[in-house]
């Protein structure tokens, strides 16, 4: 007979399957050995010597003692029995994803914990060695999987923004000829239009100063006397010649690359700078995007605009040359303003510096963090899977260990639900926090990484605290409950046997007592 064992990690089917190989060995040798019976003859001699030193005011010392065996015996026997024997077939079942529901039981999104070809599969030996497993610790852990499954699967549909970032991050501008376009876009276009728009209109809001803070703002594209009234430094291909714009320009000609304005370098939907860093995200993350924000227009601008981030580049470890920097783009030349620039200059370096690291590694490490938290979880399982049989012939087959190990086996598959719940709520933090009227940064924004670096430390912070924080004091809770409960089971077990006892005891005397008194007549 075969237990069909759900596992929702890659690395958890191979892990499990050999745990239990290595456990069964143990337990066979264990068995060959006669150690497996210590216990009921170490527990026999306790008994028996307990009874010794009680002496005889306790009455009948056999009797007391056979009792008190007998009730050992109950539990023992229970727990060797539905904990140790090898009874069912191990069998692995992969299972990719647990899909989720919303309020009119329809499939609103689906959590993948695992993905791969492994789970196209069972998984039922390894290397030639199958495994077996006791009756109790696979009922342990179908229960485990299906509550934890469906706790996953009840929490609410929202969209996976730290997913969405992380696969953001992994974009780069790898053609060569594009990132050094862009650099010439940088100094050519960018520099002139935004140092012309602070010369007349010094004074500008919060909002036209975020449009403008980066290459494709809308305002510099879309407004005479910017982008438009500016050129290439060089024939750019794609861009044919115009005699009305280029007769006067060198290295160019009928026939031959032109000159085009800033705003048709930026914007044109051929050869234009955005639709070719456009070309070069993965079409996969265009398609989570717009799932997750329904609005395609913007989500194709924030991620463009996190692609030629400098700061955005630099903390991802690919400072990308043609996005080196903005400096000095700003600059009215007005004296008065020095010292506000040079303080400007100092505190964006030293904040730049500071949180910009900070936030780079505390990112890179919460997404390594996220990728191990499933290995390391399937190690645990393994650990405390493989030294069972040793662990409860050491107990003396206690019911307490083995509720201590059934808690903590269910513990470390329940994190799986911790981990979730961790990413559902880092994600609707950033959704509650950005998406209100009062904010000035959208959360498809932050989720990009394009907050100040004083939120984005706070969000890592507390990131940190809800992956590690909340399953630390879920392990520790359980470990109390398994000890508790184990204690109360082998308590009562032992309660029952001897009221059961007791009674047997009362109705022998008084038969006996009976029959000495018919004899005596």
């Amino acid at each position: 007979m075969n237990a069909n064992l759900v596992v929702t990690d890659y690395m958890e089917a191979p892990l499990l399957l050999l745990a239990w190989i290595v456990n069964n060995s143990l337990w066979n040798t264990l068995m060959m050995t006669g150690l497996a019976a210590v216990p009921f003859i170490a527990m026999m001699v306790s008994e028996w010597f307990r009874a010794r030193r009680e002496g005889d005011d306790e009455g009948n010392r056999g009797k007391v003692a056979i009792n008190r065996i007998e009730t050992g015996l109950y539990a023992m026997v229970l727990c060797y029995a539905f904990t140790c024997l090898p009874l069912l077939n191990v069998s692995i079942n992969p299972a990719n994803n647990i899909p989720r529901l919303d309020d009119s039981g329809n499939v609103c999104s689906v959590a993948v914990v695992g993905e791969g070809e492994w789970g196209s599969a069972t998984l039922n030996s390894m290397a030639g060695q199958t495994a077996s497993i006791p009756l109790w610790w696979a009922f342990v852990h179908i229960l485990s999987k299906g509550l934890t499954n469906t706790a996953v699967a009840a929490i609410p549909c929202t969209p996976d923004w730290q997913s969405i970032a992380t696969e953001v991050d992994l974009q780069e501008v790898e053609d060569q000829v594009l990132r050094l376009e862009v650099s010439e876009f940088q100094l050519a276009c960018y520099g002139a239009a935004r140092n012309k728009l602070f010369r007349e209109q010094p004074n500008m809001d919060r909002a036209l100063a975020r449009d403008t803070a980066w290459l494709g703002s809308q305002h510099l594209v879309n407004t005479p006397g910017l982008y438009d009234s500016f050129y290439a430094p060089r024939p750019i291909q794609g861009f044919p010649y115009v005699e009305a714009r280029d007769s006067a320009r060198s290295n160019t000609g009928p026939g031959l690359p032109g000159y085009p304005s800033c705003s048709e370098w930026w914007s044109d939907s051929v050869h234009g700078l955005r639709k070719r860093l456009y070309d070069e995200v993965n079409p996969s993350l265009w398609t989570s995007i717009q799932a997750a924000v329904g609005v395609h227009a913007s989500a194709e601008e924030a991620v463009i605009r996190r692609m030629v981030s400098p700061r955005e580049s630099a903390a991802n470890g690919r400072h990308l040359r043609p996005v080196a920097g903005y400096r000095d783009i700003g600059g009215g030349g007005r004296v008065e303003n020095a010292i506000d620039a040079v303080t400007g200059v100092a505190s964006g370096m030293v904040g730049s510096v500071g949180g910009g690291v900070y936030v780079a590694k505390g990112k890179a490490g919460m997404d390594m963090l996220k990728m191990a938290l499933p290995m390391v979880q399937a190690v645990l399982v393994m650990a405390v899977i493989i030294p069972l049989p040793l662990i409860m012939v050491m107990s003396g087959y206690s019911l307490t260990v083995a509720g201590t190990a059934t808690f903590g086996l269910f513990a470390i598959w329940f994190l799986t639900f911790w981990w979730e719940l961790a990413r559902w709520l880092s994600n609707n933090l950033i959704t509650m926090l950005y998406s209100g009227g009062a904010s000035t940064t959208g959360a498809l924004e932050t989720a990009f990484g394009m907050a100040n670096l004083y939120d984005k430390s706070l969000l890592v912070m507390i990131e940190w605290a809800m992956f590690l924080l909340l399953p630390m004091i879920w392990m520790a809770v359980m470990a109390w409950a398994g000890f508790k409960a184990g204690s109360q089971f082998g308590q009562q077990l032992g309660k029952g046997a001897e009221s059961t006892k007791t009674a047997g005891d009362s109705a022998s005397s008084a038969v006996a007592s009976a029959a000495t008194k018919g004899r005596m007549r």
